[in-house]
């Protein structure tokens, strides 16, 4: 089978190809133990991704008091019934949700096609991460892969919600919101590919705990 160039200019470069090929260019090399001021500079820019961020977390958050309100209002909740289910809430979308959230990770990974797929964590930083061992990834791809635990989960919990669980609305809803916030490295990370008007690809050094971008200058 005879691959044309213009096949061969569409694949997708490897780590070796991106360090090496003056075509592109590296914009970036981030430690994983510099995550957190990279998280924060980047959600704080001003774009659709922060803005959608933002955007749904004041969302659930305004649903919740007004939620609240209307149990109070009706006597559907007590006030001290309101307030365990939100802290369990908190406390659910903050740790239970952790693992299937990292587990989503690592099937998105697999479905772009990774195989040497790594689980982290660092709990000074209270980060955990899913690092597949120098695959790069395009900027639709690392999309894709962002947002595919926050996608799922919340649309998982939100049907499950709705359909059988209704009584207990404020505690799921608590738990979407905390998990929710918790996808802000997700979020940032989206908001600093998008910040690349060119192609951009990623990939991580597990040995090095490094992960790198390049952007396509030819």
């Amino acid at each position: 089978m005879t691959i044309t160039k213009a096949e061969k200019s569409k694949r997708k470069p490897d780590a070796e190809t991106l360090q090496e090929n003056p075509a592109y260019r590296k914009v970036m090399e981030l430690e994983f133990d510099e995550m957190i001021p990279f998280v924060l500079s980047n959600i704080r820019k001003r774009g659709l991704i922060p803005l959608l961020y933002m955007m749904i977390n004041v969302a659930f958050l305004v649903f919740i008091l007004i939620s609240a309100f209307w149990c109070i209002r009706t006597g559907q909740l007590s006030l001290g019934r309101i307030f365990l289910q939100l802290i369990a809430g908190v406390v659910g979308g903050s740790l239970l949700l952790i693992l299937p959230h990292e587990l989503l990770h690592g099937l998105a990974y697999r479905i772009l096609g990774a195989r040497k797929i790594r689980f982290g964590m660092d709990l000074q930083q209270f980060i955990f991460y899913v690092t597949a061992d120098r695959f790069p990834i395009s900027k639709s791809e690392l999309a894709f892969l962002a947002l595919t635990p926050f996608v799922l989960i919340n649309a998982l919990i939100i049907a499950v919600t709705a359909i059988w669980a209704t009584q207990f609305t404020l505690f799921f809803t608590a738990m979407l919101l905390s998990h929710n916030v918790m996808c802000i490295g997700d979020f940032a990370m989206i908001s600093y590919a998008c910040s690349y008007k060119r192609d951009l690809y990623n990939f991580d050094d597990t040995e090095k705990k490094r992960s790198f971008f390049f952007e396509r200058v030819g």
